[in-house]
């Protein structure tokens, strides 16, 4: 035997009746209403009670929240930074607690909070985390100290100190740099060359300042990072520690060398001791791999790394392609010039594969040339062929370039 109930519709839908055990009545139960959000293309769902708690802000206004809503979406949309409305949720939900991400600058958390209304929430509760440091000066939130040292070194934007050691990084690096191009001159070589002079002196005191910048750098970086493992996993990272390899291993093997030196003259050893002429040569070219580190400071280069990131797959099918070019030409070529003529230039395969490689890249530069009829007509196509494959994936890459362009310019 049923009963039917009379139900009163409002904001919030009644989803399901329930019978006290009487079975005279059927009483509703409602769940409030939930506000589905679309930020930065990220879904967010929370109900409206948990907005409402905060009436004052851009979410907690019903009307000024339902600007925002797309009928045919069925949801509010915000192009908004979604990592940070993580953090602005969080404030709703917790309530009344922030966080910033460790990624994300004080300038673009503080551009955030004032869009949704919560900037003088946000100052409350910082004042709050500092009260303790004022009644005793020794004592620092955790967690703050540790966000703001990070943000010391990754941010150039959060102080004015942290733009200080950019500028800083930025000079030592152009010095480290412009010795290494300078000290390959040929008088500057041959002052070098004698470690008594003053020339000599000059040069190892400004570069030891140099690495020890480095060093502090990448040691108060790995210390303050959150994530000591995607520490690791980030290539700049490891740059950062090759270019202070060079350095160390130079100073220790003088410092052997001067030690055989000492024994040698002492009568100790019988011989004098000699250098690994090929591990210094590996070590003085890894010292141009400082000029790398300026990417952190170039936006434009992040964003062109970031392009060739997203564009690996067509990278690797362009390479795919541009090798199987060059073994094919390159043996076709060898047979062709071979049968033609016995003393060519195209000895072997793997010669003939070099002028493959030179042609295909559009180089040229003509160390090798074929001479027959047949072999000309194969450098043609082979030309052609290299237009074509090169051509291809550029407007893929563009392409990719100005989405990346146009996602990261706001971030970094």
């Amino acid at each position: 035997m049923g009963h039917d109930c009379d139900m009163t519709y409002t904001d919030t839908v009644p989803d399901l009746c329930q019978v006290p055990p009487n079975g005279i009545c059927c009483v509703p139960v409602t769940r409030p209403e939930i506000v589905k959000l679309n930020v930065g293309g990220g879904i967010f769902e929370v109900f409206r009670t948990t907005l409402e708690r905060y009436p004052d802000t851009l979410l907690g206004k019903k009307d000024s929240l339902d600007e925002y809503f797309m009928t045919e979406q069925d949801y509010h949309f915000l192009e908004r930074h979604k990592l940070i409305f993580s953090s602005i949720l969080y404030f709703y939900q917790s309530p009344g607690k922030f966080y910033r991400p460790a990624c994300v600058s004080a300038d673009q958390f503080n551009l955030e909070l004032e869009f949704f209304g919560l900037t003088g929430y946000y100052e409350t509760f910082a004042s709050s985390l500092e009260k303790p440091c004022r009644k005793n000066a020794k004592y620092e939130h955790p967690t703050l100290r540790v966000e703001r040292a990070w943000n010391f070194f990754k941010d150039p934007k959060s102080s004015g100190a942290a733009r200080v050691w950019a500028i800083i990084d930025v000079i030592a690096i152009s010095l480290a740099v412009l010795l290494f191009i300078v000290e390959t001159m040929p008088n500057i070589k041959a002052e070098l060359a004698n470690p008594d002079q003053v020339l000599a002196t000059s040069f190892f005191v400004v570069e030891t300042l140099c690495v020890a910048f480095f060093t502090v750098e990448l040691v108060g970086r790995m210390i303050c990072c959150p994530d000591k493992k995607q520490f690791l996993k980030t290539l700049m990272n490891w740059i950062d520690f090759v270019t202070i390899i060079p350095y160390f291993t130079q100073l220790a093997e003088n410092m052997m060398q001067d030690s055989v030196e000492g024994e040698t003259s002492s009568g100790m050893h019988g011989g004098k001791g000699g250098s690994n002429t090929e591990a210094i040569v590996v070590l003085r070219v890894l010292r141009v791999v400082r000029v790398l580190k300026l990417a952190r400071h170039s936006k434009g280069i992040i964003i062109v790394t970031k392009t060739l990131t997203s564009s690996i797959n067509e990278l690797a099918l362009l390479l795919f392609f541009w090798f199987i070019g060059v073994i094919i030409f390159g043996s076709v070529m060898y047979y062709i010039e071979y049968s033609f003529d016995n003393n060519s230039d195209f000895s072997s395969i793997l010669q003939s594969s070099w002028w493959a490689v030179v042609t295909m890249s559009t180089v040229g530069y003509g160390d090798m040339v074929p001479k027959s009829g047949w072999g000309k007509l194969v450098a043609c196509v082979c030309m052609m062929f290299s237009m074509i494959i090169i051509a291809l994936p550029v407007t893929v890459i563009v392409s990719k370039f100005t989405r990346v362009y146009a996602k990261y310019k706001d971030k970094i």
